[in-house]
């Protein structure tokens, strides 16, 4: 066989894959909130419920807190949510 028949054939991705890998932007007061407190992800994950994942995701912007997440992230930094997350 060819090269060319070897070659797997690439899946078309759906728009909702497209975009899966965007970033929104970097929540820099969320971070220093943290690193101010001394805790790492893994840290604030376990106080707040969550995995270190969605910490992470939540840093880069990836995703957004829920309510609930949200009002633990403001009691556990001791700042406001719109300073935390200004881009919502």
């Amino acid at each position: 066989m060819t090269k060319s028949k070897l070659k797997k054939k690439r899946k078309e991705q759906f728009p909702s894959q497209q975009f899966r890998n965007l970033k929104g932007s970097k929540r820099e007061r969320m971070i220093a909130e943290r690193k101010a407190k001394g805790l790492s992800q893994g840290q604030l994950g376990k106080l707040i419920g969550c995995s270190t994942a969605l910490i992470s995701h939540l840093e880069v912007g990836r995703a957004n807190p829920n309510i609930e997440l949200s009002m633990q992230l403001e009691q556990v930094l001791e700042t406001p949510f719109f300073e935390l997350f200004p881009d919502l």
